[in-house]
């Protein structure tokens, strides 16, 4: 990508960077929005909320009532999300990444807090 394209992207909002291509391509919004880039408030270091959210929060119960926190990888501190997204983007985000842990725990027959 030319510098100056590159340029225009980096100005975009999150929700402009969610182009017809990914939708075309069949990328969910909500897959898309849960699959950002956080920085711990605690350590400093950037990690993925989706990632950590179905490693480190899979056995835990609140995952699937809708909690809104976000738990660092690295030192595995918790935050709100709502730091970093709107309330309704964090609720939405939230339930989301429960329903896929749900879904999966439902194929493979385990269940979080087992």
């Amino acid at each position: 990508m030319p510098e100056r394209e590159n340029r225009y992207f980096d100005d975009l909002t999150r929700d402009d960077r969610y182009s017809f291509e990914l939708q075309r391509r069949g990328v969910n919004k909500q897959f898309y929005d849960s699959n950002r880039m956080l920085l711990c408030p605690e350590c400093g270091r950037s990690f993925n909320l989706f990632y950590s959210r179905a490693k480190y929060c899979s056995d835990c119960p609140s995952l699937l009532r809708g909690c809104e926190l976000a738990r660092c990888p690295h030192c595995h501190t918790e935050f709100p999300m709502k730091g970093f997204m709107s309330k309704e983007s964090s609720r939405t985000t939230a339930n989301y990444i429960g329903s896929v842990v749900n879904r999966y725990h439902n194929t493979f027959g385990e269940r979080p807090g087992r």
